[in-house]
């Protein structure tokens, strides 16, 4: 079996990037949250989402595209009530991507894709991407892997009535691809037997509501929603179901990548060096 190339930063020395880095032609800033995603999955969900989908469409485009490290801690202000989510405020988000810019210019990298796994994090993403390329002068695409999918395709696969859902079929079945040693289908069933299904709860005050795309800390989740699982078509969901979902969103996000690199111009002379603000700014 041929080993895999080597594109995610992390996992890789400074000299194995130095070998690539003249054929690099953008980087990928992968998202995700750490939040809630029913009593059967784990936090990490669309942060591994996220990074799976980015590296493996790196590899297809290889050696022209690396992945930065993955936030891992996205905007999530809505899921605190469920124990042990965390979040990052909107501002903290945008100037975390921004640095991550900031340090991958130095190395003449000009293209950058935000890749995104996470419903939350899509405004705060879009402001980074304008932010990021009006300050810094590069150019950024911001979207959601699954925004990347053919939707004919994936169709004859997902049975529930959407995708992509929130540990529903589609992120049930693509955790259970892709870090299985990580969820706990022996606790699907407290969905019903411990928290309730999503249901529409009690009546709450206006402002209680749960919104997934609000930007503020909102209360009253828990009374409304007893079990953050979108749908129940999470009882669909198999491993299978999540290679074929994983095998679409890579080819999907490969394509993107591809044409964003095929079609957007970059002034590959520009090879300045970009100081990091200080603590104080």
């Amino acid at each position: 079996m041929t080993t895999p190339p080597k594109v995610f930063l992390p996992e890789m020395t400074f000299a194995e990037v130095e070998d690539i880095l003249d054929q690099v032609e953008l980087a990928v800033l992968p998202t995700g949250s750490n939040e809630g995603h029913g009593p059967h999955l784990p936090l990490k969900v669309d942060a591994a989402t996220s990074t799976y989908v980015s590296v493996e469409a790196a590899r297809l485009l290889y050696p022209r595209v690396l992945v930065a490290p993955t936030l891992a801690v996205g905007h999530s202000p809505q899921h605190l009530e469920f124990a042990g989510s965390m979040t990052l405020r909107v501002e903290t988000q945008i100037r975390v991507l921004t640095d991550y810019v900031r340090s991958l210019m130095n190395y003449g990298i000009r293209r950058y894709a935000i890749v995104n796994g996470h419903g939350n994090n899509m405004a705060v993403n879009a402001q980074a991407a304008r932010r990021i390329t009006e300050e810094l002068g590069v150019k950024v695409a911001s979207f959601a892997y699954w925004e990347a999918i053919d939707r004919e395709a994936i169709s004859k696969i997902n049975e529930g009535r959407h995708y992509p859902g929130h540990a529903d079929e589609f992120e049930t079945s693509m955790t259970l691809h892709i870090c299985p040693e990580h969820t706990r289908m022996d606790r699907v069933h407290e969905i019903k037997d411990k928290y309730g299904l999503h249901g529409p709860g009690p009546d709450v005050p206006p402002g209680h509501q749960f919104l997934a795309t609000s930007t503020w800390r909102q209360t009253g989740l828990r009374e409304r929603l007893l079990c953050d699982v979108a749908a129940d078509d999470y009882d669909l969901a198999s491993a299978e179901k999540g290679a074929q979902f994983a095998e679409l969103s890579v080819a999907g996000t490969a394509a993107y990548l591809q044409d964003f690199i095929e079609n957007v111009a970059v002034d590959d002379h520009d090879t300045t060096i970009v100081d990091l603000p200080s603590a104080r700014s």
